[in-house]
């Protein structure tokens, strides 16, 4: 396998991690080969905390579902005492998926292939006519030994993250940043509310970027400029957090809603700093915090110019729920619609010109004042590569 310094070039490198304002960016083939796909699949994901689903998907003991990362079948279980578990999709006979769709209500889980059981903690508990007709044992054959290989998992904030190497620093300390900063918030009584998801014609870090900084807003999102808005674009970087910070308006608020409308406020949100932000969790988690709702989104690369991107919605307590909420609530999704559409018309366009502009000889620039977040995201992208 190639190195991140073979694939970029050790001057490529040195001049991303210069001051901003003679920094270049990575370089387009970091978008679109897949060699670097592959880099990325190898050295990046399995060495952190990739996030792969969201609890609520899983919510019941017995719930399961199929989800990857780094190319990698996992399938996430949600076993009889509640605990969500991770384990590498494979049957240990010959390699089938185990779990093929989301499913609920499971006792076990069955390969379809040969029939071979796994009970919800992984073990294997039955192996149908292994040793010939109405013969489920055979000598030398040890079940103890085939249970399905597990992999190290954490939930934080509504959201399922995997660890393949298991040699992560704990999950809590990678979150950390995000929960220091936002320590006032008690973000314990946010509550799952919806899912929106979409694919996109782009390179996973293509729209990752796009949400870490604010320097596009007015001509991209104008929908949120009025008289109170904030666009200061303040970068915030924290070890594995990067984002900027600005005023996002409620969604009632830009539809024009009235107060009676309203969703519940973090009380922290109108004590402290009437702004909100959008954060990058690196690798592939961004969330954007706003006066009533927080809105976690997930990552996931197909391929180096593809990428499956889900927003899960969370409420304050049963303001996920409330019927007579549903109106406001409404407006939440069309709010993030309207921006998921927005950004998605340039992805597909930028897609391309990252394809062209290496061969034309054309490096990305950043600007010091807005930037510093996209600037940091790439960095630790090079750095978690060279680890």
């Amino acid at each position: 396998m190639s190195s991140v310094e073979t694939l970029l070039g050790r001057e490529a490198i040195k001049a991303l991690f210069r001051p901003a304002a003679e920094a270049k960016g990575l370089p387009g083939r970091a978008y679109t080969d897949e060699a670097f796909m592959a880099l990325e699949n190898e050295k990046l994901f399995p060495r952190t905390w990739t996030a792969v689903g969201v609890a609520a998907d899983i919510a019941n003991p017995g719930d399961a579902m199929p989800a990857s990362v780094a190319v990698v079948p996992l399938v996430l279980v949600r076993d009889r005492a509640g605990v969500v578990r991770a384990f590498v999709n494979m049957c240990r006979h010959r390699a089938m998926k185990v779990v093929t769709e989301r499913c609920s209500g499971l006792q076990a889980l069955h390969c379809p292939w040969h029939r071979w059981t796994y009970d919800l903690e992984g073990r294997l508990i039955a192996t149908p006519n292994i040793g010939g007709v109405g013969e489920p044992s055979c000598a030398g054959f040890e079940r103890g030994e085939l249970g399905l290989k597990p992999v190290r998992v954490g939930v934080w904030l509504g959201t399922i993250f995997v660890n393949l190497d298991g040699k992560a620093p704990p999950l809590e300390q990678h979150v950390a940043p995000f929960v220091r900063y936002y320590a006032d918030y008690h973000l314990g009584t946010l509550r799952h509310g919806g899912t929106r998801d979409l694919t996109v014609d782009a390179n996973w870090k293509l729209f990752l970027e796009s949400g870490i900084e604010d320097y596009h807003l007015p001509w991209t999102h104008p929908q949120f400029f009025t008289p109170r808005t904030n666009w200061s674009g303040r970068k915030v970087i924290d070890g594995t957090m990067v984002g900027t910070e600005s005023r996002i308006p409620s969604a009632l608020e830009s539809e024009g809603g009235t107060d009676a409308r309203r969703l519940p406020r973090f009380p922290a949100y109108a004590k402290n700093r009437d702004i909100g932000n959008f954060m990058a969790i690196v690798p592939n988690v961004g969330i954007a915090v706003t006066p009533d709702h927080v809105a976690v989104s997930i990552y996931q690369p197909i391929r180096a110019d593809r990428t499956y991107y889900r927003k899960d919605l969370y409420f304050i307590g049963d303001a996920a729920t409330d019927l007579a909420l549903e109106p406001a609530r409404q407006a939440v999704y069309r709010m993030w619609d309207e921006i998921n559409d927005q950004d998605r018309d340039f992805m597909a366009p930028l897609q391309a010109n990252h394809g062209a502009r290496d061969r034309l000889g054309i490096a990305n620039r950043f600007s010091p004042a807005w930037e510093g977040a996209v600037q940091r995201f790439q960095q630790l992208v090079v750095e978690g590569l060279r680890a």
